[in-house]
């Protein structure tokens, strides 16, 4: 979903417990979004080359790179199935994992006391956006075990729970397409598993609750429902869905879904859904994902991020094939080394080149493009959450920003602007979200002037201003671009240092008098470089320490 186009509905997936009934697996759910629109009235097998050197068949299951079959309990099938996603991957990367605690992304993803964050309680359905912010903010998943005695029911609160217990962070998230079944195969091939959605009702089920199909004929009663896609078969019989609702697909062909209802059925908790099902992959439930990366989470590693839901929305900066996309950090923690940038983008193909850009003196980033730092340059392969390996870049202490440039020129090469298929800069951005039907809240973000930056026109905005001015928007967004850095943790101090430039001169000065009339603000190393007379208050006395520290007089 591109900005200019002002969409925020959002679908829900939720399957109740209370609904469900285990001899027909009736369900019910909480469907936010537009009507059902089918994604497709054939199999993406009929309309798409078979790559040959895929296997006909396939099940991450039989490698053993599954966990226990969940049960849910509530409307998280969207939770239990993204959790599934997770350990599939960790699993595939030889990792020894247990069971993810689903009940922990549950609570995660619901509002906090002051407001913001899903606006959803842990009964009600949840969003496969959610699930991704979670994995990529690196504040889930967390293993059952980790995580103790958790009573969900309980009154616990996303204000509530702990989000340091992740050992792994995700890093590098893909979005699939319908139409390249191809590519879902590998990301199956190649991660474990994908996530997934489709429409459920119990007149498309077999007898046997083993395979599922809903033809484009159908128009019943149905609701949404996540599940986890661990392999295929292209010679699966096509006479074994036998649903009461009486039409069969016209090809063999079906992929193996991980379901979230318990060990319900001959095949212990999966079944099979046919390749020309007309929800399955449709983009009624986008994001599709599957999880390209992930990293062990140690006390030498820290996640800088300016938000932590994830991707909503893609800016789209329409007349541009150049735009910068910034997220503006304070570097002086400790952990001053730059070892990844992971940034979200649906721009797939287009280039992109990343920069370290310092500060001005308005503490802005430069607006000079000549003197940013080139880190990396590359092609996003995919759409999704694209991960950089920089190489370990020795951050300077203080604040700067990461840039994202997008380029879309060798994209757009012989193309008509007003091409379908042309392509401006776009990149994710965390914003608020409404229920399309409704215009009720689904998420309410929270950004904060000085995080993010958006640069194009040889113009350097804040980007809560650009919402303002191009859009009439009061409650913005936040880019979704992250630092992955590694040092000591150690608090870097040296009195008088203000600037953490490494100097002791009159910017120093400056800069707490700007802190005490409310134009700067101080980090906590900064606070005690600060405190020259070590009163432990921050006033004009330091101003007039730091001047004669200038001059040898202190």
């Amino acid at each position: 979903m591109k900005k200019n186009s002002i969409i925020r509905g959002i679908t829900a997936f939720a399957v109740s417990a209370s609904l469900l009934c285990v001899s027909a697996l009736t369900s019910g759910a909480v469907v936010i979004d537009d009507e059902l629109v089918p994604a497709s009235s054939d199999s993406s097998l009929q309309t798409q080359s078979v790559d040959t050197s895929l296997p006909l068949k396939y099940s991450s299951r039989d490698l053993g790179l599954v966990t226990d079959i969940k049960q849910q309990r509530y409307n998280e099938c969207w939770a239990v199935s993204g959790v599934s996603v997770f350990e599939t991957k960790l699993l595939k990367e030889g990792f020894a994992v247990n069971n993810i605690s689903f009940d922990h992304l549950n609570i995660w993803a619901t509002k906090h006391s002051d407001g913001t964050g899903w606006q959803r309680t842990y009964m009600d359905g949840g969003y496969s956006y959610s699930a991704i912010g979670y994995f990529t903010s690196w504040q889930g998943g967390v293993e059952t075990s980790d995580l103790g005695e958790f009573d969900v029911t309980s009154g616990v609160t996303s204000d509530d729970i702990d989000t340091t217990l992740a050992k792994y962070g995700t890093t590098a998230v893909e979005y699939l397409d319908r139409n390249d079944t191809n590519a879902i195969k590998r990301a199956i091939m190649e991660n474990g598993g994908v996530y997934t959605a489709y429409a459920t009702s119990a007149s498309c089920l077999s007898s046997d609750k083993t395979s599922y199909f809903m033809p484009e004929s159908y128009d019943g009663y149905s609701v949404n429902h996540g599940v986890e896609i661990v392999g295929w078969d292209d010679s699966y019989d096509k006479a074994k869905f036998n649903g009461s609702v009486g039409e069969k697909p016209k090809k063999p062909g079906a992929w193996l879904a991980r379901n979230s209802y318990g060990d319900y059925n001959s095949l212990g908790g999966y079944f099979w859904i046919s390749y020309e099902d007309t929800y399955v992959f449709g983009d009624k439930y986008k994001p599709l994902y599957s999880i390209k990366s992930v990293q062990k989470i140690d006390e030498n590693t820290r996640l800088e991020q300016n938000e932590i839901y994830g991707a909503t929305f893609d800016i789209e900066i329409k007349g541009e094939n150049e735009v910068a996309y910034l997220n503006r950090f304070d570097f002086s923690n400790g952990y001053n080394t730059l070892d990844k940038v992971i940034f979200e983008t649906e721009c797939k193909n287009a280039d992109y080149t990343l920069y370290y850009v310092p500060d001005n003196s308005a503490s802005q980033p430069e607006s000079d493009k000549t003197k940013w730092v080139r880190l990396y340059e590359g092609t996003a392969d995919y759409a999704g959450y694209i991960c950089a390996d920089i190489s370990d870049f020795t951050l300077p202490l203080g604040y700067g920003s990461i840039a994202v440039v997008i380029n879309t020129g060798k994209l757009n090469a012989g193309l008509d602007s007003s091409s379908q298929d042309y392509k401006y800069p776009s990149l994710g951005s965390c914003e608020w979200m409404t229920n399309s039907q409704t215009g009720q809240y689904v998420l309410i973000n929270d950004p904060s002037y000085g995080d993010s930056f958006i640069y194009y026109d040889n113009e350097m905005r804040d980007l809560l201003d650009w919402y303002k001015e191009e859009n009439n928007d009061d409650l913005g967004g936040t880019f979704v671009i992250k630092a992955v850095t590694t040092g000591s943790g150690a608090e870097v101090t040296a009195l008088g240092d203000v600037t953490l430039d490494g100097k002791v001169n009159v910017a120093d000065a400056t800069y707490i008098q700007k802190y005490l009339v409310g134009t700067e603000e101080l980090s906590e190393v900064r606070k005690l470089n600060a405190d020259v007379d070590g009163d432990g208050e921050i006033s004009i006395a330091d101003a007039t320490a730091v001047q004669r520290m200038i001059v040898g007089l202190l």
